[in-house]
């Protein structure tokens, strides 16, 4: 007897049970089944290559040209430093110099005191700024002498802004800042970075003066007059913004 249907898909025949098992065909024998779903092996980078870790010291490094010509830069402008061992804290991921050099002069016999632990770029930022700012305006400080030392509050140091218990790390922490406390001459008084609104003096007029100026060389630089943190000493230091944004605070809360 034939059949017809209205609906073709309801007449259909079921499909046999082995079109709808999944294939189950054998692998070659000399082929393991792991073999068929293991992912390709990974590069290994090579130890001089490899970083200790992601944190932001590691996005810091500089690679051996950029660092070659960084200390060239140094050698240059007749800076006094030593390359030392990298600054890796066990305790904390971010903080910490890959290649830091400490520098215990700059170009004319300037001391500093103590020595700073930086990374280069910052101490090139240093020695520049001094020999192009510094200097020149010392020099019209008649009753002091010659620029005998510039006075290091702190290079390197892991903390956070301010010295706070939490929240960001300062640019200390990656050896990108420097403190300055003051400025010691051959002769006369030295000058302490202090607060001077109004005072009327040499003194004043030298320390605005080099502050100003750090601008040109530094990307923050704080003191008297930014925040009660920084009225003893200049916060200097080269941290990257977005457009290339400088922040020289004279008043007003800032960190640092």
């Amino acid at each position: 007897m034939m059949r017809f249907c209205v609906i073709p898909l309801i007449c259909a025949a079921p499909l046999a049970a082995q079109e709808l098992a999944p294939d189950v065909s054998p692998l070659p024998e000399n082929r393991p089944a792991a073999e068929a779903s293991a992912p390709p092996p990974k590069p290994q980078p090579t130890p001089s290559t490899e970083l200790v870790s992601a944190g932001a010291r590691d996005l810091l490094r500089l690679d051996d040209e950029a660092y070659a010509t960084c200390l060239s830069q140094l050698d240059d402008m007749g800076v006094t430093y030593t390359e030392i061992a990298a600054i890796i804290p066990e305790n904390d991921r971010d903080c910490g110099i890959l290649r830091p050099v400490e520098v215990t002069q700059l170009e004319g016999d300037i001391a500093i005191e103590p020595a700073a632990t930086l990374r280069c770029p910052t101490a090139v930022a240093v020695a520049a700024w001094a020999r192009d700012f510094v200097v020149p305006a010392s020099q019209r400080l008649d009753d002091r002498g010659a620029l005998a030392v510039i006075e290091n509050g702190s290079g390197y140091i892991c903390r956070r802004r301010n010295n706070a218990a939490d929240g960001k790390l300062s640019e200390h922490a990656f050896g990108n800042a420097m403190d300055i406390m003051g400025f010691r001459f051959d002769e006369g008084a030295p000058i302490a970075v202090q607060p001077r609104e109004a005072e009327g003096s040499m003194a004043e007029a030298f320390q605005d003066a080099v502050r100003a100026a750090a601008c040109l060389e530094f990307s923050t630089v704080l003191g008297p007059g930014s925040n009660a943190a920084h009225d003893d000493h200049l916060h200097l230091d080269i941290v990257a913004r977005g457009s290339g944004y400088r922040l020289c605070e004279q008043g007003g809360a800032t960190t640092d």
